[in-house]
Formats: structure tokens, C-alpha cells, sequence
């Protein structure tokens, strides 16, 4: 198929919807589910304000993109956090906000938060951690002002020096030097040890010749939950959420590439935003949402993500 001609002509034939390969898998996959959209919104109560109606004005502007564009729920949601956390960073802005709104959760509530965080954390599609991967080993040495900016974010969340030997160990070339495009097997590795990384666990078996930054048998290597809410929203849901804001992006689910796999990436991407936001709701506006709430949100959301796209 020549996606170039396709998305071309399915702009000159609007108003009449032309579906494309991963829409029309993700259609079959919404019909075997009995038409059930894999999200359930959360509980809020009544708005005392008018910023308070107009965070559930953008909900209600995302969900009705859905079941087939999770990605506008996505940017949302992103509104949402962005309008409820900006007095609290007023000089900071949206990357203030993405770095800062970890510590402030798991300050006001840490036992509910770290369920919260291990439910998402436990749950990221492979693609997730393939696309945080790659951005990693793009923006090492950096090629431009985003790259920059992307790169400073990563050293700020988990360390220079374990920037530094996650790309000498997982992107490399077969001569060992620095490469921004890691080999398959080693971006199957490197995803497989940031699922490691981010579950928050202390590793029970120390490997071999292990560099001592990458130890995690070292609880000192271990991210707190405020820091692997950090990485989440950081360094994977601002990095997405900047792409998109840029019009940097092709449109998802409308090129070769395109996949049911990329429909579960942004169907958790959406979660994830969509969880943040109602946390950032628990501070700003506690009459909308408790923290109890969130957390069995977050804990249904997963698990009915996993029966859809038939994850294990």
C-alpha cells in the first residue's frame, strides 16, 4: 500500500471516512471486546469553580475522540494537568510541572501512590519502552535544540552517570562505539532493563561485570516513586505530548508503520495522562477526586488494557 497516496486521498474524499491497515485492526480487535472501549473514567465530584468545569470540559472533548483516537485524549488530559499544576509552577511551566508533579504525589499520599505508579509501571507495553529507548539513544549526543532539552531531562531524572553507561552498554554498534540507533537485539535488552528499572524493585541477582551506575542490587540505583512518576511523565508522556504539540509526528494510526500494537502504546499513554491528571485534580481541587479513587482507576484501567490487547 502507498500510505503517501493513501493519506492523500482520504484528505480528498472527506467527508467520507477512509479506514487504514491499524484501523481497521483495532476495529476487529473493539468488536471481538463486544464494542467495549478499554477505559473507565473515574468518579469526580461536582465542580465549584469555573476552572474546575472546564477540566471536565476537556475530558468530555477526549473521550468523544474515542474508542479509535486515544491520542486526542491524550492531549486533554495533558491540558487538564497543565491547567490544574500551573499556579503551583508559575514560573516553571509544563517541563515544571512533568519534573515536579512526582514528589508532590507521593508527599500528599505515598502508600496509595505507589500502587498507583507500580500499576503502571508493571503494565508498559514493550513499543512504550522501545520508543522511551530510542529517544534515549537519540538524544545522547544532541543534534538539536529538542534533542538538548530532551537530553537534559533524562540527566536530571536518573543521573549523568547512568545516562552515561546506559548508552556504553545498549547502544553501541558491533565495534562498540556510540551509536543513536541501537541494533535490535540491544534495544530488546535495553527495553528489558528499563521494565526492570522501573518497576522500583531491588534485584536479588547481581550480573556479571555490571556497570556500578546499572547495579540494581544497589537500592541506591533503585528510582523512588516519586522519581519513576518523574520518568514517566518526563521523559516519556512530555516527550509524546511535545512531538505531537509540534507537529513533529505523522499521524499515528495512518501510516506504514502503524499497528494494533501502536493503538495499545497510546491507549496506555492515554491511561497513564489520564491518571496523572486526576492526581494533579487531588491537589488542586480535592472535592473532585480522592487518591482511593485514582488508584482503583488506574488498577482496573490496567487490567482491562491487558484482557483487551490480550496481554499477559
Amino acid at each position: 500500500m502507498d500510505f503517501k497516496m493513501a493519506r492523500l486521498n482520504a484528505y480528498h474524499k472527506w467527508p467520507q471516512r477512509t479506514e487504514f491497515k491499524a484501523e481497521q485492526k483495532f476495529d476487529s480487535c473493539l468488536e471481538k471486546n463486544d464494542n467495549k472501549v478499554p477505559l473507565e473514567v473515574a468518579i469526580l465530584g461536582k465542580p465549584s469553580n469555573n476552572n474546575q468545569s472546564i477540566y471536565i470540559g476537556h475530558y468530555l472533548d477526549g473521550l468523544e475522540a474515542l474508542p479509535r483516537r486515544p491520542d486526542y485524549m491524550f492531549d486533554h488530559c495533558f491540558r487538564v494537568i497543565d491547567s490544574a499544576s500551573k499556579i503551583r509552577y508559575a514560573k516553571k511551566g509544563l517541563k515544571g510541572i512533568a519534573q515536579g508533579l512526582g514528589k508532590e504525589l507521593v508527599k500528599a499520599d505515598p502508600a496509595h501512590w505507589k500502587v498507583i505508579t507500580d500499576s503502571l509501571c508493571h503494565n508498559l507495553p514493550a513499543p512504550t519502552l522501545m520508543y522511551i529507548v530510542k529517544r534515549m539513544c537519540e538524544s545522547y549526543i544532541p543534534q538539536n535544540d529538542t534533542s538538548k532539552q530532551f537530553n537534559g531531562r533524562v540527566i536530571e531524572c536518573t543521573g549523568g552517570k547512568f545516562y552515561d553507561e546506559f548508552i556504553k552498554k545498549f547502544s553501541i554498534d558491533e565495534n562498540k562505539n556510540i551509536t543513536p540507533t541501537p541494533s535490535g537485539k540491544l534495544l530488546q535488552s535495553a527495553s528489558s532493563f528499563m521494565r526492570l528499572y522501573l518497576s522500583g524493585a531491588v534485584g536479588t541477582k547481581k550480573r556479571k561485570n555490571v556497570a556500578q551506575a546499572l547495579d540494581l542490587t544497589n537500592p541506591n540505583n533503585v528510582p523512588s516513586d516519586a522519581k519513576r512518576i518523574e520518568f514517566l511523565m518526563s521523559i516519556w508522556l512530555f516527550t509524546m505530548r511535545n512531538e505531537r504539540a509540534h507537529g513533529s509526528a505523522l499521524s499515528p494510526f495512518k501510516t506504514s508503520k502503524s499497528s494494533l500494537e501502536r493503538y495499545e502504546s497510546y491507549y496506555f499513554a492515554m491511561l497513564a495522562c489520564y491518571i496523572f491528571s486526576l492526581g494533579a485534580l487531588s491537589i488542586s481541587a480535592p472535592n473532585m477526586i480522592k487518591v482511593s479513587e485514582i488508584e482503583l482507576c488506574s488498577l482496573s484501567n490496567t487490567a482491562s488494557q491487558n484482557i483487551f490487547f490480550m496481554r499477559s
